[in-house]
């Protein structure tokens, strides 16, 4: 691919993903306010702050599952959001190809198994063959520790790992990033921590990841550059364990007070 320069003379191919600018209003209220970020390839970037300050909704606009209102985003140097412009639905497939994305809810097809979740995004967005397709799944089942449960349907499965299976659903068009919405909310600590396990191992393997996170240890250990954001802004952002335990800004020091104390 060539290069792609921005107008600033910034070479965006030197990041795996950038926002630039970003504003998201819902009905007079800003829920984004005029946030920037780059993400190195390779990179894993964990964001905190407390409900309501826009980290879900900036994470959605990476993959475009949130129309911004405007900016500009920039996966591997192409321009998938420009000034607010929708894309078009064959440019949005290419970047949703790129972009890999795990909720707060698993979102499974309950009547399919896992095995099939893991394969029907392969046969239908990426043309592979069935058996292709059935390889690759068999392969990132195994990848999650759900090789056992292939032929199981979700409600047969554990929350942690519907969230596996979720994770090697999204894996299976091979992103070059991977989004993660509090993965773990949903869960108790001890399914949490499965999932959480598997995040890990990608970030090991070099995957690059914004994880909106309320985990702190993950954040701190696992994370190369965490972000603190509050009413739509990003307020501290710097190494984790820097951020975590000196936190520079008042209102991150206040957060990470109030989360002390839980």
């Amino acid at each position: 691919m060539s290069d792609t320069t921005l107008d600033s003379g910034i070479n965006t191919n030197s990041y795996a993903a950038e926002a630039r600018n970003i504003v998201v209003d819902f009905h007079g209220h800003r829920a984004v306010d005029d946030v920037s970020m780059t993400i190195a390839r390779g990179e894993v970037c964990a964001v905190i702050g407390p409900s309501g300050s826009g980290k879900s909704t900036l994470l959605r606009t990476f993959n475009h599952l949130q129309q911004p209102t405007s900016g500009e985003i920039y996966i591997d140097g192409v321009g998938s959001v420009r000034e607010g412009r929708k894309p078009r639905p064959s440019d949005l497939m290419q970047l949703r190809r790129k972009v890999g994305m795990c909720f707060q809810s698993f979102n499974l097809f309950p009547h399919l198994s896992a095995l099939e979740n893991v394969m029907l995004a392969q046969t239908h967005a990426l043309g592979r063959s069935k058996k292709d397709a059935r390889e690759r799944g068999l392969e990132l089942l195994d990848r999650v520790g759900l090789a056992a449960k292939a032929e199981n349907r979700p409600s047969q499965c554990s929350g942690g790992q519907q969230q596996r299976i979720a994770i090697a659903r999204a894996l299976a068009l091979d992103p070059e990033l991977m989004l993660f919405d509090e993965p773990t909310s949903a869960l108790d600590p001890e399914l949490g921590a499965e999932v959480l396990a598997v995040m890990r191992e990608l970030a090991e393997s070099g995957m690059t990841m914004i994880v909106v996170t309320h985990e702190m240890s993950f954040a701190e250990n696992v994370a190369d550059r965490l972000v603190f954001m509050a009413d739509g802004r990003i307020v501290e952002e710097g190494d984790p364990t820097a951020v975590l335990r000196s936190p520079q800004q008042p209102r991150t020091q206040k957060f990470l007070r109030a989360v002390a104390g839980h």
